[in-house]
């Protein structure tokens, strides 16, 4: 599937974000403030892909701390992982006529349907993070709030090219991906990019690819397999789609006495664990994808409610973290300590 036919407009997420005043009715003329926890005179129906690691977590504490601090009642469902569940929490959520509904979807295509039974509820829809078939803007389906994915792809490739140039004196090699889950827009997109890259570097060639589930422990058994069918020597790198399976992937390798492959390793995410394994010399690259959609939907909504959106698709900006500079090093200790502070691995 094409990028084209899963993103119609692109649109920069400004400096800065307006201050909340959130209506709370799904007509243009319901208003209504609030602040600190959700006060219940607007609800927000959160249908979350997962739960299983950090990344989603904090995706979700983010939009419900936004949610609530709008004053506004949150409430939330987890697919785990399961497009087939996702369909039914969507169709729950919408049997209570939330005020908004906010989808992150667990893939594409099954999820086809989503924006048409919000459509047939009369709620608005904004889908975060990863794409639904459909055209933002139309209908209930009003904002696709997200990282542009295939930027991250050829970000990933571009410095694929550079490490393999470093490692072998020409942009010659043989790389393995162990992807996210499949048929997620993000996976797709991504491929997208790093294929564009490569496709201008015809010596570096992706010769296997292994779903990962963005989990660590699928990411590992996906390393172990690809170690089993290519010796020492047949292979120079790993592209994981994200940090989790880039970490599962170091243990694979390490358990395996393959440290060839150690410091040839590009991830995605920009965890403490994943900063940290680039500073020990394992993994070479990773790229911020930032879990907080809180603040941003909550603005976008204020805007559908006062017809002055005008940017149905907006874009989340990202970081490169490459220890390949002291300034890059400097800034992946700072990141470091920022996360430290925090109390959290991501993101």
């Amino acid at each position: 599937m094409n990028r084209a036919t899963r993103m119609k407009a692109i649109g920069a997420v400004g400096a800065g974000l307006l201050s909340l005043v959130v209506g709370c009715g799904r007509g243009e003329d319901a208003q209504a403030t609030g602040e600190g926890s959700g006060d219940g005179n607007c609800t927000v129906a959160f249908s979350q892909e997962s739960l299983a690691f950090e990344w989603m977590v904090e995706n979700s504490r983010d939009m419900q701390a936004a949610v609530e601090g709008a004053g506004c009642e949150f409430i939330q469902a987890d697919a785990e992982g399961d497009p087939a569940k996702q369909l039914q929490d969507v169709r729950d959520l919408l049997s209570r006529q939330p005020d908004l509904l906010v989808v992150r979807p667990v893939t594409f295509e099954p999820l086809a349907p989503v924006p048409g039974l919000a459509e047939e509820a009369g709620v608005p829809l904004i889908v975060v993070d990863r794409a639904l078939p459909g055209t933002p803007g139309e209908g209930q389906y009003k904002a696709f709030l997200t990282i542009d994915f295939v930027e991250t792809g050829r970000l990933v490739a571009e410095s694929v090219v550079r490490g393999m140039t470093e490692l072998n004196g020409s942009a010659t090699g043989r790389i393995v991906h162990i992807t996210g889950t499949s048929g997620a827009s993000p996976v797709l997109d991504e491929q997208e990019g790093i294929d564009e890259v490569l496709a201008e570097n015809a010596g570096i060639e992706e010769v296997a690819q292994c779903d990962g589930n963005y989990s660590r422990e699928p990411g590992r058994q996906c390393m172990e397999d690809l170690l089993q069918r290519f010796g020492a020597g047949e292979i120079d790198g790993v592209i994981a789609d994200n940090d989790e399976m880039a970490l599962g992937a170091i243990a694979a390798i390490k358990a395996a006495g393959r440290d060839e492959l150690l410091g040839w390793i590009w991830g995605k995410d920009a965890q403490r664990s994943g900063l940290e394994a680039i500073l020990a010399g394992e993994m070479r690259m990773t790229i911020s994808t930032p879990p907080q959609f809180g603040e941003l939907t909550m603005e976008t909504w204020q805007q559908v409610q006062d017809d002055t959106l005008t940017e149905t698709t907006q874009l989340l900006p990202k970081t490169v973290y490459e220890a390949d500079s002291d300034q890059g090093r400097q800034a992946i200790e700072e990141r470091i300590a920022e996360l430290t502070e925090l109390g959290i691995d991501c993101c």
